[in-house]
């Protein structure tokens, strides 16, 4: 994309429609002043540019053409053309391929506010079509834009999306560091509201790395202590993720009374909350060994899951398949695993497809059935390589080596083992 001086603009315009510079004389605009303008020896006015373009745009409207050139086009710099070209064009609903065009107009024409602005859409795009690494990749360029322009304020959301993306390929531990980052830049900028998001973020991501003492206390220090000031929704995220770490902290008792009291809550108006806070109380009666219970709960969950959260179904069908596969029912809890991976491939939710392969693969271990195993590892491996995830690859590997083992071929097993051995040395 090419933009051009004042002069050039008059001298292209001249050419295109065939007018000399008489043509264009008007009040207070002669021709021997319309030559130096378009030599470039004087410089064009906003008034001089009105002018010009109404002049224009009647010449081309002669020839039934609709020119459209508003008042200022002669008077403004190729930057300010570059500037006023991608303000309009983000008006608008863009393609990745757009805003790359963007990106490069930012780039030649050194429009760093804008630059990061495109790369924070791209960015978004990416993230809402579950492309991560290239969502992480649009953010990490919009986040050093904004650190050249010293803009504090915007590096708070970009910190809390770039511990998104890494939370959504299931590397919290990366995620951890952007997410206080993100609360570093919120305390610096009197960001409330993403003080307590990037905080509520951290301990869910805490969780997922089994520090559960933790996500509890961060949720106690930082949220509860402060309950008036937070969202709900961001408050009602905090406790639940708190109800979860008390499940694993042998505190079940106050984790199921927080999970009912959230369903009391709730009734009749937040069907997603209901269906989180319903799955848990499945997965806390599964853990008590009440399985009837358990399924009561879990089918609940399910059904309001069906109609308002399928990208979370993975996780209470990975329940429902436990408490089967406990009640002896084999083919019943295979099916379901193996419908639970299917949602989490689908959905691109990494945490759960690495628990349900886990608990698949459990599954057809009790049966030693080695050729199962061998085929839903290989399938998760694959996913993982064409993703770009790594947490989960290790896990993978151990178990392809022991398969390689049981049967006895130590060459498999070998080759296996070096694998294993590169990715753990990276």
């Amino acid at each position: 994309m090419e933009f051009y001086n004042p002069s050039e603009k008059i001298r292209q315009m001249r050419k295109k429609f065939r007018v000399n510079q008489a043509a264009l004389e008007g009040v207070n605009m002669t021709r021997a002043f319309i030559s130096m303008m378009e030599s470039g020896k004087r410089n064009v006015s906003k008034a001089s540019s009105k002018h010009l373009a109404e002049r224009f745009n009647e010449i081309a409207k002669r020839i039934s053409v609709n020119l459209d050139l508003d008042e200022e086009y002669f008077s403004r710099q190729p930057e300010e053309d570059a500037r006023y070209y991608i303000e309009n064009e983000l008006k608008n609903e863009n393609s990745h391929k757009k805003l790359e065009e963007l990106i490069e107009v930012g780039k030649k024409y050194n429009l760093d506010d804008l630059l990061a602005t495109v790369y924070k859409l791209d960015g978004e795009k990416y993230f809402s079509e579950k492309e991560y690494a290239k969502a992480f990749e649009c953010f990490s360029f919009a986040l050093g834009k904004y650190k050249e322009l010293k803009d504090d304020a915007s590096q708070v959301y970009i910190y809390n999306i770039l511990g998104n993306c890494k939370a959504s390929i299931n590397a919290q531990e990366d995620s951890i560091f952007y997410y206080k980052q993100a609360i570093f830049y919120a305390k610096q900028t009197d960001n409330e509201r993403y003080f307590y998001r990037a905080t509520v973020n951290q301990a869910i991501s805490h969780f997922y790395t089994k520090e559960y003492e933790k996500c509890i206390n961060i949720i106690d220090e930082r949220i509860l202590s402060n309950r008036e000031k937070v969202e709900y929704n961001i408050l009602t995220d905090a406790r639940i993720i708190r109800a979860n770490s008390l499940n694993f902290v042998d505190k079940r008792d106050e984790a199921i009374k927080e999970y009912l009291s959230l369903i009391e809550e709730n009734k009749d108006k937040n069907d997603v909350l209901l269906a989180y806070s319903y799955n848990n109380i499945g997965e806390y009666y599964y853990a008590s060994g009440n399985y009837q219970e358990s399924l009561k709960y879990i089918s609940e969950a399910q059904k309001l899951k069906n109609r308002v959260s399928k990208e979370s179904l993975a996780n209470t069908l990975n329940t429902k398949a436990k408490v089967f596969f406990k009640q002896g029912l084999y083919d019943e809890s295979i099916m379901i695993f193996e419908l639970a991976v299917s949602m989490a491939e689908q959905y691109q939710k990494y945490d759960m497809l690495f628990e349900n392969n886990r608990d698949l693969v459990n599954a057809y271990e009790s049966r030693q059935d080695y050729g199962k195993i061998e085929e839903t590892i290989n399938r998760f491996l694959e996913m993982l390589d064409n993703n770009g995830v790594e947490q989960g690859k290790s896990y993978a590997l151990y178990k392809l080596i022991e398969v390689a083992v049981k049967q006895n071929d130590s060459n498999k097993a070998i080759t296996l083992l070096n694998r294993l051995q590169t990715l753990l040395v990276k």
